[in-house]
């Protein structure tokens, strides 16, 4: 074995920080992760057939390495993803009591005929609903919908919502070639601010034959593919019109989080700044929910200080070579902060978001 086979750890502890030895504390209350995959195959045997030869750009801009681990991570992570005993297991290892199960982003399928993907969309929600009845006590659900079709996204999300319980939907970063903030969206905003649902935003990454290497199509595109569509959705007024909404950001709320003045510098200084909103943008980027998937101590501790701990939540990104394997432990790394927030930021932030409550998963 060389020396970098030996130091490499991908589907355990961050190297991204410390670790404590021993088991780490944990609250006396609910911890619960709103961040983490499944992965419903039936959807790829469907789909995969009719995607485009281009589909997925990413594959020819990486690096012929990366290319080669992408391929031995996705043989790595087959049963993770589909496993939920394997799941379960790592829950335990990881100190959480629920995981809110959402879809792999590769099968959100934005790119293929709306019937189709309003079929797959069925097919994995009906799926992530019979997971989540074989454990309710520890499993909960997030639904995905044919978003590049208004009214199919509308039909399927009510299906979710009224027909398989769940309190929440998992959405890509954009649909295609429209951002978050198209027009054509606004009846289906309205719709899950009424339903009072979370809705997660979870990146594709942003593609440029720039980040070939060295995994940066993830490192860098997947946080700046999120920090985009939260800059349309603050400056095309989605969050002005819609003051209740509630979006869930992956990956700590990606680069806007730790460099939101820019923002509020362009909305002063340029006209085009501020032609759909009518306070500065970070009023609007307080709105949103982060969750802790930062890696380092002093990253969470300065999300916590900037939007407060009503606004944080356990984010993992299980089973992923990029997920953190030890949320609570990073929560408790904070010295900081209170026994009371380490509660809200472990758990009951993601209940109070998705409506539910301690009782329910006793």
């Amino acid at each position: 074995m060389t020396k970098h086979d030996i130091e490499m750890r991908p589907y355990g502890p961050t190297a991204g920080r410390d670790h404590v030895s021993g088991i780490s504390q944990r609250p006396k209350t609910l911890t619960v992760d709103l961040h983490n995959h499944v992965r419903t195959p039936a959807s790829d045997d469907l789909v995969k057939p009719h995607l485009p030869q281009d589909f997925h750009p990413s594959v020819g801009v990486a690096s012929e390495l990366t290319k080669q681990v992408n391929k031995k991570q996705f043989e790595d992570r087959e049963v993770p993803f589909t496993d939920i005993n394997v799941r379960l297991e790592q829950m335990d290892k990881s100190l959480l009591d629920v995981s809110a199960l959402s879809c792999s982003p590769q099968q959100f399928y934005y790119m293929v005929d709306k019937n189709l993907c309003a079929e797959s969309s069925e097919i994995i929600n009906n799926n992530i609903a019979s997971t989540v009845k074989t454990n309710p006590k520890r499993l909960t659900g997030l639904g995905t919908v044919p978003l590049q079709d208004t009214d199919l996204a509308i039909k399927e999300l009510d299906r979710c919502v009224n027909e398989l319980g769940f309190r929440g939907i998992q959405i890509g970063a954009r649909v295609g070639k429209d951002e978050l903030s198209a027009e054509r969206l606004e009846p289906f905003w309205k719709r899950c601010e009424e339903l009072d649902i979370l809705i997660f935003i979870h990146p594709s990454s942003f593609y440029s034959d720039r980040f070939g290497e060295h995994y940066m199509l993830n490192v860098i595109g997947n946080p700046l593919d999120t920090t985009v569509a939260i800059h349309y959705l603050i400056f095309d007024g989605v969050m002005e019109r819609y003051p209740n909404i509630k979006f869930y950001l992956s990956h700590g709320g990606a680069f806007p989080a730790s460099y939101a003045a820019r923002m509020d510098h362009a909305y002063g200084a340029r006209i085009d700044c501020r032609q759909k909103i009518f306070k500065k943008p970070t009023t609007y980027l307080k709105k949103f929910y982060f969750d802790t998937l930062v890696f380092s101590i002093d990253q969470l501790e300065f999300l916590i200080k900037k939007y407060g701990a009503d606004h944080i939540a356990i984010g993992t990104d299980y089973p992923a070579d990029m997920a953190e394997h030890d949320p609570v432990e990073h929560v408790y790394q904070i010295e900081s902060i209170s026994e009371e927030e380490r509660e809200k930021i472990c758990g009951l932030n993601a209940l109070r978001l998705l409506n539910l409550s301690e009782d329910d998963f006793r």
